[in-house]
């Protein structure tokens, strides 16, 4: 191995540019990180798994809140749905507090489920829709959740940057994210 392999790259540092606030901006949107695929599928697991969550509880199952009622997918929508409206580019809006804090309490239950099966190897509602929702996308249920948080990171970022590093933190190919090239 020559110096040449463990040179260390220096990149210019990236400066922050806060959301402007709700009042202050004409359009209330910014540039988010990622490809309009990525955030297709993003968009599309994550609705799946709390559509598939709906559908176990209209068959009589009893998930826990805010996933019982709709209420999780309800927030879900309104919060993601503004996202792919424009054909031509992703569109991020400023989400309203109560939804974000509701997706952010989803992800929490999610993984406070996937622990305990993790832990004591006992599957409740959550987490058997989790794996068989994973098993379709071929993913880990570790993986929707984090999908989750993902988008709710993105969504509720102070600024690009914070939004960029939150998205790229679940890039399969670690070469895609902009600090490593």
């Amino acid at each position: 191995m020559g110096d040449d392999d463990q040179a260390v790259q220096r990149r210019a540092a990236a400066v922050p540019h806060p959301r402007p606030a709700a009042g202050e901006a004409a359009d209330h949107t910014s540039a988010p990180p990622g490809t309009r695929r990525g955030w297709v599928r993003a968009l599309g697991q994550v609705s799946g798994l709390l559509l598939a969550l709906r559908e176990a509880e209209t068959d009589g199952a009893t998930p826990p809140d805010p996933l019982a009622g709709g209420l999780a997918l309800r927030a879900w929508s309104a919060l993601t749905r503004p996202v792919l409206r424009d054909p031509d580019r992703i569109t991020i809006t400023h989400g309203r507090p109560e939804e974000l804090a509701l997706v952010a309490r989803t992800a929490r239950v999610l993984a406070t489920s996937l622990c305990r099966w993790r832990v004591i190897g006992v599957a409740d509602l959550v987490t058997t829709v989790l794996r068989e929702e994973a098993a379709v996308h071929e993913r880990e249920p570790e993986w929707l959740v984090a999908q989750v948080a993902r988008v709710h990171g993105v969504l509720s970022a102070p600024d690009a940057v914070s939004a960029g590093v939150v998205w790229h933190a679940l890039d399969d190919d670690p070469e895609e994210t902009p600090w490593t090239t």
